[in-house]
């Protein structure tokens, strides 16, 4: 059963010139239902968690152009997990940048609200951008974000890459994840940066540092991130849960991990066009305030922190995605979670074009096999291992543990 909360009342919608967008909504769904036709998804239960949404498991968000059951056959448009809402990345064409930046961040407001967030509440987002396009996108998406925002209201997180989308005639799409707020209705994240020059910024919110950092050079980076958790609590590098690093080139992942050391983060690493100048671009996550716990499978490690499983970047021989799919459950397995708990995922694919075989996998992974699907981004960039076509970043949710009442306390109703 899909969750759906109180009406809430929204700002009045931003006014755009578009002719696309009823178009790409409909694409985005028809592009993973075309494939789950043939699937026996309709009668598929959906094991929803229903507590307060701060303490959900795992709680479809649904929208008024993303009506509930509509993951019966395509992602979930928003998932609630444990405090924090993950979204599916919005996608809109318009005639300026400024006008399809405006356009996207109006879907990424829907699903805030009908999670009971705010674009205030957004602690992480991720964009990408035409090849050499990266700052103009970024500049454009900080205007677009000043017009959505409160006055003098810091953006989140804001990572800007450059790397192909789910569709080669979008040049960019967005997705973010918010941190729900008190119950109170106040904000529950925290603006981090550096008072010293350097890119690293970052939302704090329940404990996860969600940051960002664009540098010249792989020690400046790493030394940002770590200063930069330091100023929120944390130790330093050692606390971090999960990164996703952007490498201008490849080859430059050994030189990372052996400048990264002993602290085990999550990493999955893919090479992507930056900002000039610039040779990595990470986007992490890191725990300052939740006990952090390992848990091991073969050689692959996940990251438990605030009941959330951080995956590393899983590679998948199959443009399908099918062996990666087992190997991220076989990994989840290990502290206790499968592929039903999974929230968001993040894909790379080595080709752009043979994304629908990646959308034959995941239909058969989570709406067929281990509903309901978690929200989902696709890009294009190719991973550490020669001659495979997938990499695959997760999260999971920790399973909500039931709760018996013991037998001489049992109630009478």
């Amino acid at each position: 059963q899909t969750h759906q909360l109180p009406p809430l009342t929204k700002p009045k919608p931003l006014t755009i010139k578009s002719n696309m967008t009823k178009m790409n909504r409909l694409l985005w769904g028809y592009s993973l239902a075309v494939v789950v036709a043939a699937l026996d998804v309709e009668s598929a239960s959906f094991p929803v968690a229903y507590p307060i949404p701060g303490d959900a498991h795992k709680q479809v968000v649904t929208t008024s152009w993303w009506p509930a059951g509509t993951e019966k056959k395509a992602e979930s448009v928003g998932i609630i997990s444990y405090g924090f809402v993950f979204m599916t990345a919005m996608m809109e064409n318009n005639d300026t940048l400024l006008e399809t930046a405006e356009a996207e961040l109006s879907d990424i407001r829907d699903i805030a609200h009908a999670a009971g967030a705010t674009m205030s509440d957004l602690v992480d987002c991720l964009v990408n951008a035409p090849s050499g396009g990266a700052e103009h996108t970024k500049a454009k998406f900080r205007e677009a974000f000043q017009k959505v925002l409160p006055d003098k209201m810091e953006l989140p997180a804001l990572t800007v890459v450059e790397a192909p989308g789910e569709y080669a005639f979008f040049n960019s799409s967005i997705t973010c994840v918010a941190a729900l707020p008190s119950s109170e209705g106040r904000s529950s994240r925290k603006i981090i940066k550096l008072s010293s020059p350097g890119t690293a910024y970052g939302a704090l919110a329940r404990g996860l540092l969600h940051f960002t950092v664009d540098s010249a050079s792989i020690a400046d980076a790493l030394s940002e991130s770590s200063k930069l958790i330091q100023k929120a609590g944390g130790k330093g590098n050692s606390d971090l849960a999960e990164c996703t690093v952007f490498l201008k080139d490849i080859k430059a992942s050994k030189d990372f991990r052996r400048a990264l050391g002993e602290t085990d983060a999550a990493l999955t690493i893919v090479q992507a066009g930056l900002s000039p100048g610039k040779v990595v671009t990470l986007r992490c996550v890191a725990n300052t305030g939740a006990d952090m716990q390992e848990g091991t499978s073969g050689n692959k490690e996940v990251k438990v922190a605030h009941k959330l499983v951080f995956a590393p970047g899983i590679y998948s021989k199959r443009t399908d995605g099918a062996d990666a799919f087992e190997a991220l459950d076989k990994a989840l397995q290990s502290v206790g979670a499968g592929l039903s708990d999974v929230v968001s995922c993040l894909f790379f694919v080595k080709d752009q074009w043979k994304v629908f075989d990646l959308f034959k996998g995941f239909a058969q992974a989570f709406n067929h096999d281990h509903p309901p699907p978690p929200t989902r981004d696709e890009l294009q960039a190719v991973g550490e291992i020669p001659d495979t076509n997938v990499v695959m970043r997760c999260v999971a949710a920790l399973p909500l543990k039931e709760t018996t009442v013991p037998e001489k306390e049992s109630l009478v109703i």
